[in-house]
C-alpha cells in the first residue's frame, strides 16, 4: 500500500476517462486501487459485450437455406389474394349502390360503350383488312416473330424441365 490515501471513486473514473492524473498515478502503485480498476475494465468489457453482440458469420447462409427448404404455402397466398379482392369490389360496389349519381354515370358509360362497341369492331376490322391487304407478309413475319420470340422467353424463364426419373 502506499503512503497516499485511497481516491473518491468518482475522482479515479473521471481520470480514467480523461486518461491521465494523479489518481492514475496513484493506482499504479496501489494494488487495491488497480484491483478496483481491473474489476472494472472487465466489467465494462462484459458490458460492451452484452449490449451489441455480433451475429454469427454463418448467418445469412443459414436464413437462406431455410427459406429455400420451407415451400411457399400457395393456399394461404391465395385465399389471402381472395380475400383482399372481394373486400376491395365489395368496398366499390357498397360505394356504387349508396350514391344514386355514380350508379346512374355507371349505367350511362355502361350503355354508351356498349352503343360504341359495334362501331370499334366494325373499324378494328376494316384496318386489319386495309393492313392485310396491303402488307400481308410482313404482318404475318410480324406475328410470327411475335408470338415465337414470347414462346422462347417463356421457355427460358421456366427453365429446362425435369427429367423422365425425376419426374
Amino acid at each position: 500500500m502506499s503512503p497516499i490515501p485511497c481516491p473518491d471513486l468518482e475522482v479515479l473514473f473521471a481520470e480514467l476517462e480523461a486518461g491521465e492524473g494523479p489518481c492514475l498515478d496513484h493506482a499504479a502503485g496501489c494494488d487495491a486501487c488497480a484491483a478496483l480498476l481491473e474489476d472494472h475494465r472487465l466489467l465494462e468489457q462484459d458490458l460492451f459485450r452484452l449490449a451489441d453482440p455480433l451475429p454469427p458469420p454463418s448467418l445469412v447462409a443459414n436464413v437462406m437455406a431455410r427459406v429455400a427448404e420451407s415451400p411457399v404455402p400457395q393456399r394461404r397466398e391465395v385465399w389471402t389474394g381472395l380475400a383482399i379482392l372481394l373486400t376491395s369490389l365489395g368496398a366499390g360496389l357498397g360505394f356504387l349502390f349508396t350514391n344514386d349519381r355514380a350508379l346512374g354515370r355507371l349505367g350511362t358509360a355502361f350503355a354508351s360503350t356498349v352503343g360504341d362497341s359495334r362501331m370499334f369492331v366494325e373499324g378494328l376490322f376494316s384496318g386489319a383488312h386495309a393492313l392485310w391487304s396491303t402488307a400481308g407478309v410482313a404482318v404475318a413475319c410480324l406475328v410470327a416473330f411475335v408470338v415465337l420470340s414470347s414462346l422462347m422467353g417463356l421457355k427460358r424463364l421456366v427453365g429446362s424441365p425435369p427429367s423422365l426419373s425425376e419426374a
